[in-house]
């Protein structure tokens, strides 16, 4: 490798904002391992990784509307409801492969809703999806009357929830995330799609002018978001191998949050898959160590909320520090 393809290398990382949570992340577990001995053995790791899934999906679908300069609060409600439809179906013996269908229909469904709403009837992106989380879950809890869905667990659920192993640590919620978030990378960096979704988050009437269909592009973000959910919502069933009417409460303050720890802005036109992941092991690591450490239950959430405040500045800080990067010449 030549001295300057070296040096541009250097200087793209440096200035990937992702650099400044991943130090923060190694610091902190490196603290919590010398405090915590079983912090750093092999099973903990696992359940870490194992219980990033659901929020990792979830973060993925968020990034793509915040790219596209949405907001979506349904994504909690809409992964419960998808879960139940999954998990009733099952229970009432309907193969797997069209509860799973029809869960995903559901979800896709519900954010194609939210896109119409916010694009066809002018609904701000806010209070569609406010609304919809609302009517989906409260359509949850009419469904069940309050009663938890029991009975549709089966053995290949289990694999699908990754509660078991297909090789050595690796479940199939492992390598469902690192092919969605493959592919949705792809299309993100590599497609007409991906171009058109970062320009109509950073200017939605530049990219009107520029010939850009916006209301079929936000349609599209809202639509990926519903499905990415239903996605969470039928492992999250298989892991909790019950589904009550509160299964999808907070998970979309989560999803947020790791999208935005992960780089995206609730400003629109900024956002990538990688970063979505290492929001998701943020808020998952930190709950593990709260938990291992012995955090009383009533500071959790205010743990989790400074961490939350620390790992965005050091998201600011990194990028602050990348501007006083310039290669130099030969």
């Amino acid at each position: 490798m030549s001295t300057a393809s070296s040096r541009g290398w250097r200087t793209r990382a440096l200035q990937d904002p992702a650099i400044g949570i991943l130090v923060l992340l190694a610091v902190a577990s490196t603290v919590i391992a010398f405090i915590e001995p079983t912090f750093a053995t092999r099973g903990n790791v696992t359940n870490i990784i194992n219980a990033m899934m659901t929020i990792s999906f979830l973060a993925v679908g968020m990034t793509v509307v915040l790219i596209a300069g949405g907001l979506d609060l349904s994504v909690g409600s809409v992964m419960g409801l998808s879960a139940g439809v999954a998990a009733n179906f099952l229970a009432d013996g309907i193969p797997m492969p069209l509860a799973f269908l029809c869960a995903l229909a559901v979800g896709t469904g519900l954010g194609l809703i939210n896109g119409l709403l916010i694009t066809k009837l002018g609904v701000p992106d806010f209070i569609a999806t406010l609304a919809m989380l609302s009517l989906a879950g409260g359509a949850l809890l009419y469904w069940t009357r309050g009663v938890p869905i029991l009975g549709y667990m089966s053995e290949p659920y289990y694999y699908i929830g990754g509660l078991r192993r297909v090789v050595g640590p690796i479940t199939i919620p492992m390598l469902l995330v690192v092919v969605i978030a493959v592919t949705v990378a792809i299309v993100l960096n590599l497609s007409k799609f991906g171009v058109k979704l970062y320009a109509v988050g950073s200017s939605s009437t530049g990219a009107l002018h520029a010939g850009v269909r916006v209301d079929r592009i936000k349609i599209a973000a809202y639509a990926i978001s519903g499905f990415m959910a239903a996605v969470a919502g039928i492992h999250l069933a298989g892991r909790t191998t019950t589904v009550p009417p509160s299964i999808g409460s907070g998970y979309e303050i989560s999803a947020i949050a790791a999208a935005v720890i992960g780089g995206a802005s609730l400003l629109g036109g900024k956002g990538r898959v990688v970063g979505a992941l290492i929001g998701a092991l943020t808020l998952t690591l930190t709950r593990n160590i709260i938990n291992l450490t012995g955090v009383e239950s009533s500071w959790q959430a205010v743990v989790i909320g400074l961490v939350l405040i620390l790992a965005v500045l050091a998201n600011q800080t990194w990028s602050d520090l990348a501007r006083f990067v310039r290669p130099r010449p030969g």
